[in-house]
C-alpha cells in the first residue's frame, strides 16, 4: 500500500511567522535576545497539567 505525503502546517501561528520578512525588526530582537528565562520564572503561574505551556 502506497502513502500518499501530505503536507502539514505545523501551526497557523508558524505560516504567519514564515511570512515575515527577517529584516523586521522584531525578527531581529527576537534574534538578538534571549527570553527563554520567562518559562521559568512563570512556572508557578501555569498548571502542570492541562493546557499548554506558558
Amino acid at each position: 500500500m502506497l502513502v500518499k505525503n501530505v503536507f502539514r502546517q505545523n501551526s497557523f501561528y508558524t505560516a504567519l511567522y514564515q511570512m515575515i520578512p527577517d529584516n523586521h525588526i522584531l525578527k531581529q530582537i527576537d534574534s538578538a535576545i534571549d527570553l527563554s528565562f520567562v518559562n521559568d520564572l512563570l512556572a508557578d503561574r501555569y498548571c502542570k497539567n492541562f493546557g499548554r505551556p506558558a
